[in-house]
């Protein structure tokens, strides 16, 4: 039998933070009883208590093994949650609904959803809280979430407005609000507005959105402000530490932000290499270049390899871009990057600009650095290849970057142009409905396929996407689209970028429309000939 007053006494302790004390008597009574179920729940939440997640999950693991009780499953799903462990958490807290309900579980289990990107899931568990729990506002909140992320921008919007309108102090909602009026109406203002309400309110991540949208409004120094303003509050979150870094990049503050985007996210590279480069290290002889970022990252940072000099070269990249790079880099050897020694020297090529100490002002090969053989498109009319869709990079990012095709309606049309396409993962139909557009992309197996469609092209016009830094590496004419808040390796240029010589930029005048920039393009190609 356990000592219930001992049992009082260990709670009793560590609710007065006398935790070495508690865990004594915990142990004691272990001792006695090492396999009861109640005394080992007990203990897993004193361990969530005390914040030690990783032994909580051990004793409730244990707990659940002997015996599965609402409570000792909830409280596993938790601290797998506290963890860090999303995909384990969901599982877990899914598991605990089967044995009861309250708001908490079913807010945990739809975060770890999202967290985890399993969006079919976490629409359909908000859904069911918000059924639940129509007057929780995390309910609410996830349910705003689930309609955002299943395209329902305007009801999620409604909802947004009207919770508000009865609980105006809620800054989660707020949060939430501010988002959609970025992603309905770029409108990065009204955002603002909103984020600084839900700080106002308490919210602590409310900070990192107000830095974004003052960055994404030109507003530099008070981006800087509110992002070091979140590193006070979440000192580690490598999220804000990148956008930080990124901010000082977009003004050409080249020490400062490599100072920060240096320590971005690379820890799904961790396994590669046993020697990372930092900071204050030599280079060996030979060295591994790990690719990271996007398809344009490789392609925009490839530029750089040139300048490492006779030592041995190793660059793991992606399997698309092998042969590309092989046949333009032929001291280097490309391969894939689990092929890479980890006994070597590593570092990454976003990297070596700041390695090399080579700046911004000093952009080497920008008249061109990667060559193609032209595939074989005939035309006796100007030839024009079109790619107007970003990639997944986050949904802020890629509506950012993306243009309805429909505003490429006019180009389509010209008379004196024939029309190519080279978007690769066309959500937005543009293929199917247009079909004087030659679907180039359909063929294409590697970089070295878009390459030479590219080569092949008199003019390319084309939004923030690897087929820009293609076509720029290669010397194509391009016209480039970019939005109003651009990303910050175009360092807000408006005509010309310093990477590529052979780019002309469209910058958006207008954070809504593109009609100028699509009109200004239309006028250029109508009196374009070959």
């Amino acid at each position: 039998m356990i000592d219930i007053e001992l049992l009082q006494k260990a709670i009793a302790l560590t609710q007065n933070g006398k935790i070495s004390e508690a865990k004594a008597i915990y142990d004691g009574l272990l001792t006695e009883n090492p396999d009861d179920v109640n005394l080992l729940s007990v203990y897993g939440l004193f361990y969530v208590n005390i914040g030690n997640y990783e032994k909580a999950c051990e004793i409730l693991r244990k707990t659940c093994g002997i015996k599965e009780s609402f409570g000792t499953v909830s409280a596993l799903g938790f601290a797998e949650y506290e963890r860090g462990n999303f995909k384990e958490a969901a599982d877990i807290l899914e598991k605990a609904i089967s044995y009861g309900e309250n708001p908490d579980i079913y807010n945990k289990l739809v975060m770890s959803l999202f967290e985890i990107r399993n969006y079919k899931k976490a629409v359909e568990f908000a859904d069911k809280m918000y059924e639940k729990y129509p007057d929780d506002v995390r309910a609410i909140a996830n349910k705003v979430k689930a309609l955002t992320q299943s395209g329902k921008l305007l009801e999620a919007e409604k909802l947004c407005v009207e919770e508000l309108r009865k609980r105006p102090d809620a800054a989660t909602l707020w949060f939430h609000l501010g988002f959609l009026k970025e992603l309905i109406y770029c409108d990065d203002r009204q955002a603002k507005e909103c984020y600084k309400a839900a700080a106002e309110l308490g919210n602590p991540e409310a900070d990192y959105n107000i830095a974004v949208s003052c960055q994404k409004l030109g507003e530099f120094d008070d981006a800087v402000e509110h992002y070091k303003k979140m590193l006070k509050n979440f000192p580690g979150d490598i999220n804000t530490i990148t956008s930080l870094g990124m901010c000082y990049l977009t003004q050409k503050k080249f020490k400062d932000g490599y100072e920060y985007f240096f320590k971005r996210d690379k820890s799904k590279f961790s396994n590669l290499s046993k020697n990372f480069w930092k900071p204050g290290d030599k280079l060996e002889d030979e060295i591994n270049v790990i690719c990271d970022q996007g398809y344009g990252d490789h392609i925009m940072f490839s530029r750089y390899l040139s300048y490492l000099g006779n030592r041995r070269i190793n660059v793991g990249t992606r399997p698309q871009l092998i042969k590309l790079f092989k046949d333009n880099f032929k001291n280097i050897n490309f391969i894939a990057h689990e092929d890479l020694n980890p006994e070597q020297q590593a570092v990454f090529i976003t990297d070596l600009p700041y390695i090399l100490d080579i700046d911004f002002n000093n952009i080497p090969l920008a008249e061109g650095y990667l060559t193609a053989l032209p595939a074989e498109v005939d035309s006796k009319k100007l030839k024009v290849g079109f790619c107007w869709e970003a990639g997944s990079a986050g949904i802020r990012t890629m509506i950012n970057r993306t243009i309805n095709v429909k505003f490429f309606e006019k180009m389509f049309n010209l008379a004196n142009i024939k029309v190519y396409s080279f978007q690769v993962d066309d959500t937005l139909k543009g293929n199917e409905r247009y079909p004087q557009m030659i679907n180039l992309a359909k063929d294409f197996k590697s970089f070295s396929d878009t390459a030479s469609a590219l080569k092949a092209m008199d003019v390319v016009v084309t939004v923030d996407t690897s087929v820009a830094h293609l076509a720029g590496a290669l010397g194509v004419k391009t016209y480039l689209l970019l939005p109003y808040a651009s990303d910050w390796r175009w360092f807000g240029d408006t005509k010309t970028t310093p990477w590529y010589k052979s780019v002309e930029i469209f910058k958006q005048q207008d954070m809504i429309s593109w009609e100028y920039e699509i009109d200004s393009i239309v006028n250029i190609l109508k009196h374009q000939s070959l």
